[in-house]
């Protein structure tokens, strides 16, 4: 087998025998010269950052804060279809059947896992006269509000009653295409970010990216949930009513509206810098190419597999959490009411983390998040744990699962922002957005491919049994579950599979930092040339 990391890693231990040979104390001299290299190397990067007055302050950043701002909105326009298509399994989870088919609608989240595919098409075909990213941002954004303008008609009988009745197929068909018109966008947006930015701010796209996508999804999601909710409608409306302020159609058309007016302001009003000779793309099957040659990087491959590894750890709880809430007996409104709290938090965190992470070691706090993640997912356990035993809900009880729900987001906002200022650090200009675009997408899919699994096996592991049937031989619950309930018995879960899959999601985790964690803090030490096609090996 061939190891994953080389022999002679900058940043390994050294093996040291009792009785050593010329040659093993020759191999050591070389390493620890390699070491000295690399401190040396890493003292002058720091050093050149500081000479360049790399501002980590908001307010500080000169002619780059125009750009920020420009990023930001963008990012926050991108969020809002993923907000809306997250909201989706928490208006129909008492319309379906099973997780089975919540695990079916879950594909409309790959579009950002897969848009690696035609990544080169965004960065190798454009009109120079428009704009490099114009070219692709402008027309996509208004096809986005386009199809917000006309999906309402469509989906008013899809979303299904209470019972039954939501029609999973075209709910995912047409979401899956909003995402992937947002999806496409996004690889104009990182690519942009890159030549938008000096370089020594390009460190500010990552924040971008997660605030902006931060608050875009609040808009698309809790947004919604809570203007949807009567509940919510009634604290302000001072009279009691069943319906929300708003529906999903109408939701969807305002935000229609919205991205065309924005997209038109950025055409007429943003100006884009021209492509520099650094810039310039190599063809496009020569990025084909290249992108083959950038998987094929052992940097590339350690990487990108611990980052996945992890996420799939994670996976459980991010995909099954809310939804068991749910079925436990707490209301839509109260988990929207809840979440609505950590929004600020959620948006204020990635600048804090920013901030304080060292913009040559962001996995350093990446694997820090990995132990805080962990504790949140044993105290998130315990909470779902206490919710199907309790009958009624305390405010304590909420108040001890919005302190829960914190500490968990604190470690996935630290994972999230430090990954992406590696993927920043590293990337190769030459190959505008499909670089970055490749590092995110790769590690994007082993959160989607993971999740989609977990809401189609935690029926298959959930142990359950046909109680208070006359019948000789009661039905399989998970097989036949209408047919007990037909002979008057009801299935009583003895095992929750999603016990089960969080616990192992746990043991992987602890696992990972065990063993795999040193693996990406070796790598953050080598030079950002062995990253790239030209240096890399």
């Amino acid at each position: 087998m061939v190891s994953l990391i080389e022999d002679n890693d900058i940043s390994g231990p050294i093996d040291l025998k009792k009785t050593e040979t010329v040659h093993d104390l020759r191999n050591r001299k070389i390493v620890a010269e390699q070491k000295m290299e690399a401190k040396e190397r890493i003292a002058v990067e720091s050093e050149d950052s500081d000479k360049s007055g790399k501002s980590k302050d908001f307010f500080a950043l000169g002619a780059d804060l125009y750009g920020v701002i420009v990023l930001m909105i963008l990012y926050i326009l991108q969020g809002v279809p993923l907000g809306l298509a997250s909201s989706v399994p928490i208006l129909i989870q008492k319309n379906v059947k099973g997780y089975s088919e919540q695990a079916a609608f879950s594909i409309v989240t790959y579009p950002f896992s897969c848009k690696l595919l035609w990544a080169p098409l965004v960065d190798c075909f454009y009109s120079e006269r428009f704009g490099r990213r114009k070219s692709w941002l402008v027309p996509l954004q208004y096809a986005i509000g386009a199809v917000m303008l006309y999906i309402p008609s469509v989906i008013e009988d899809a979303l299904g009653t209470e019972g039954g009745g939501a029609n999973v197929k075209v709910l995912a068909l047409w979401f899956t295409f909003l995402t992937f018109l947002a999806a496409t966008q996004d690889i104009a947006v990182d690519g942009w970010a890159l030549s938008m930015l000096s370089k020594r701010n390009v460190g500010w796209a990552s924040t971008c990216n997660s605030v902006g996508q931060t608050i875009g999804y609040f808009f698309g999601y809790l947004g919604f949930l809570a203007l949807d909710s009567p509940m919510f409608c009634n604290l302000f409306r001072g009279e009691d009513l069943e319906t929300g302020c708003v529906t999903m159609q109408g939701f969807l058309k305002f935000w229609g509206v919205i991205f065309i007016t924005t997209t038109s302001l950025v055409a007429v009003f943003v100006r884009e810098k021209e492509t520099t000779e650094e810039e310039e793309d190599e063809g496009f099957v020569q990025t084909y190419l290249n992108m083959i040659k950038i998987v094929k990087l052992r940097n590339v491959i350690v990487y990108m597999g611990c980052l996945c590894i992890v996420k799939a750890c994670f996976s459980p709880v991010d995909s099954l959490t809310g939804l068991k809430l749910l079925e436990a007996g707490i209301s839509k409104d109260m988990l929207v009411t809840l979440s609505a709290f950590l929004i600020p938090l959620q948006i204020v965190m990635p600048l804090v983390i920013t901030k304080y992470t060292n913009s040559q070691f962001p996995l350093n706090t990446y694997t820090s998040a990995v132990y805080l993640r962990t504790v949140g997912v044993a105290l998130i356990t315990m909470l779902v744990y206490a919710a199907f035993i309790m009958q009624t809900y305390s405010p304590t009880f909420y108040i001890i699962g919005l302190v829960i729900q914190v500490i968990y987001s604190a470690g996935a906002s630290m994972m999230f922002v430090s990954s992406m200022m590696q993927s920043a650090r590293i990337s190769d200009v030459k190959m505008g957005g499909t670089y970055i675009t490749l590092l995110n997408t790769i590690s994007n899919l082993g959160g989607t491919l993971p999740q989609t699994l977990s809401l189609f096996m935690v029926d298959r592991v959930t142990l359950s049994s046909c109680q208070g049937t006359l019948l000789a031989t009661p039905p399989s619950c998970y097989m036949d579950k209408d047919t007990c309930v037909a002979a008057g018995g009801s299935c009583v879960t003895d095992v929750d599979g999603y016990f089960v899959l969080v616990a192992l999601g746990t043991i992987g985790a602890l696992l990972w930092k065990w063993k795999m964690s040193k693996m990406i803090l070796q790598l953050q030490n080598r030079p950002v040339e062995s990253w790239h096609v030209s240096g890399g090996k």
